[in-house]
């Protein structure tokens, strides 16, 4: 078997990883990368020619793998829904199937619905979790893992004679820690290859908690706190959303979601393998927010079924107004205009993301009206990366003959974990 790490030796995000074996050749993972040039890429790359982004990298130059190519994969498997592992899939040659679990192609598909963002092929193939399936001489077996993304896989895959296994992002620290656990117990002992995630190695200073940590401390910042309560956060961070859903359900205030999270938290219920709270009679305290753009796109482009399906559960502005000392709401910098029509005023703003987004321009601007609207900021995050223990752990469970890191910027600080360790380069193709 062969491997090729294309992206991701030496950087968070933007994997992509080839594996070869006789006339089989797979992708795993086509991420759209979060850095260009050392600094976080921004938004107008997105409109390069082919040509361009092949000049800049944001393309790794695979022969076989893009539309305008001859077709030379047998399939692609995305891990999981974040446009850092998926976000290259508008530029894959549609003939190459994708594969990706039901939930991944739940989240992408509504992502691209509301954000004009990458949609697979009509012709995707959903795999189940712990059930193996074949392609080619590869046999692929998917475990679900606890990370801030739905659904989120690691994969086990073997030919007749070797197997590797891929971490995809975890963790062990969310509310699906478990999954860690059974994975660490079901996974192949002694497999030839770990690839494994270290985001956090270059992070070793920044808190972990668990999700219910997280919850727990947000009930006694805002139990006494009789103010509007906003919070920033991914809407397809599911784990998040159900702590300040929970939180906000233990005092009795009222959950307000705008009608994109509403309609995430709805489809991924509709998977019927979960329990999700969404806007419906059985969650009471779940009111839905209709920020005035997006309502309107949703009329005009997307389809207004996707707004209509929650009208029992709308809050307009002035009940909003009246009601502001009693809610937790998600907001984002895209509602600025409606928080300040619906009046919220003199809160607490608490951010609950990665801190490298706040640097931006357009963030910096909407925390800064939010002070000027007398909101106090605070951060509560945790991250959605494996820390370093859970990767010891990892290792010492599973007892990989080769160690190799990949998604992350420190793969050095791998080294005094184990003496099978061995770093590569982007683009260096190697036996196993």
């Amino acid at each position: 078997m062969q491997i090729t790490i294309f992206r991701g030796t030496h950087e968070i995000g933007g994997t992509l990883v080839e594996l070869m074996s006789g006339k089989s050749r797979i992708l795993i993972d086509a991420g759209y990368p979060l850095f260009l040039n050392n600094q976080p890429i921004g938004d107008e790359v997105s409109s390069y020619s082919y040509d361009k982004l092949l000049e800049v990298g944001v393309l790794p130059n695979i022969k076989g793998l893009y539309r305008w190519d001859a077709p030379g994969f047998d399939a692609v498997l995305i891990s999981h829904a974040h446009i850092d592992h998926y976000g290259l899939l508008r530029y894959i040659h549609p003939a190459i199937p994708v594969y990706l679990s039901n939930g991944t192609r739940k989240i992408i598909d509504i992502s691209a619905l509301f954000l004009q963002s990458v949609q697979p092929q009509a012709g995707a193939c959903e795999f189940d979790m712990y059930k193996p399936f074949q392609i080619g001489d590869f046999r692929i077996m998917p475990f679900l893992m606890d990370h801030s993304a739905f659904d989120a896989a690691a994969f086990e895959i073997s030919d007749k004679e070797k197997t590797i296994i891929y971490t995809g992002d975890f963790r062990g620290h969310g509310r699906k820690a478990v999954c860690l656990d059974r994975f660490i117990d079901k996974a192949k002992k002694g497999a030839d290859v770990l690839l494994t995630e270290g985001t956090m190695f270059g992070r070793q200073d920044e808190e972990v908690i668990t999700e219910q940590e997280l919850e727990d401390r947000l009930v006694k910042k805002i139990e006494n706190f009789i103010k509007p309560v906003l919070f920033q956060s991914s809407s397809q961070n599911i784990d998040r959303l159900v702590s300040f859903y929970r939180a906000a359900a233990r005092l009795d205030k009222m959950f307000v979601a705008d009608v994109y999270t509403a309609n995430v938290l709805y489809e991924l219920r509709q998977l019927g393998n979960n329990h999700l709270p969404y806007p419906s009679v059985d969650y009471p305290n779940i009111k839905v927010f209709y920020p005035y753009r997006l309502t309107q796109k949703i009329f005009n482009r997307i389809g207004a079924e996707y707004a209509k399906r929650f009208s029992p559960f709308y809050i307009p502005k002035d009940t909003l107004k009246a009601e502001q000392n009693n809610i937790v709401m998600a907001v984002r910098p895209s509602m600025k205009m409606d928080i300040e029509i619906a009046g919220l005023k003199n809160g607490l703003f608490i951010y609950s993301m990665w801190s490298g987004y706040r640097d931006s321009e357009y963030q910096k601007e909407f925390e800064e009206y939010l002070n000027r609207a007398g909101f106090v900021a605070d951060v509560l995050h945790t991250s959605g990366h494996a820390t370093i223990s859970d990767i010891r752990r990892l290792i010492t469970g599973l007892e990989p003959k080769q160690i190799i890191p990949i998604h992350t910027m420190s793969p050095d600080s791998f080294i005094g974990l184990s003496d099978r360790v061995s770093l590569k380069e982007d683009g260096e193709r190697f036996d196993i």
